[in-house]
């Protein structure tokens, strides 16, 4: 049977996450610039980032993945929903990486070392997130019949949009995850069981 405290820390995970996905799904369908097909211009890796840093690798995940499945709902390709589950795949992989640097940097030895392992993850999952998604539009083109031979010509700016991303995050990250940290070691019953 469940205790209090374990069935209290599943509910404030849940909420935590749904919480997170709303902020994904903000971020991506209506506080983006798009340009079809090509390039987003979005921050909606900033709260699957931070769930990587701050609980379980299963959390970012499922912010990733909910919320990238809520965000193309939301906002449908003009091809439909034949493709999706190839675009839930980035995400997922970016928020796999995230979680694998930040299990490392909860390691680190002093503040110095925990700063450079959280920068080098955000590089990390920030150009995972853009190879694969890159990746993915070879594929949706290959299965759904359009061209994307010009994707090459693109690469140039899709690459600048990582490197903007990456250091919006790289500078966003290492001042939030620190306070945020401290506000949920205040619940520390519930805080131990979200850490991996």
């Amino acid at each position: 049977m469940n205790s209090p405290v374990s069935a209290r820390a599943k509910i404030y995970r849940l909420v935590l996450d749904a919480l997170m996905i709303a902020v994904y799904v903000v971020l991506g369908t209506y506080l983006s610039i798009k340009i079809p097909g090509v390039i987003q211009i979005s921050l909606a890796s900033l709260p699957v980032l931070l769930c990587a840093f701050l609980f379980r690798p299963s959390d970012a995940i499922a912010v990733a993945v909910i919320g990238n499945f809520l965000e193309q709902v939301l906002d449908p390709s003009p091809y439909g929903f034949a493709t999706l589950l190839i675009w839930l795949i980035p995400g997922a992989l970016q928020a796999l990486v995230a979680s694998l640097g930040a299990r490392t940097e909860r390691q680190a030895d002093s503040k110095r070392k925990a700063t450079a392992l959280i920068l080098v993850t955000i590089v990390c999952a920030e150009l995972t997130l853009t190879l694969i998604t890159t990746g993915a539009i070879y594929l949706d083109g290959y299965l759904l019949h359009y061209p994307v031979k010009a994707l090459h010509i693109i690469m140039p700016s899709r690459l600048l949009n990582c490197l903007v991303r990456t250091i919006i995050m790289c500078i966003l990250l290492p001042l939030i995850i620190p306070p945020l940290r401290r506000v949920l070691a205040r619940w520390q019953p519930l805080n131990r069981s979200f850490k991996a």
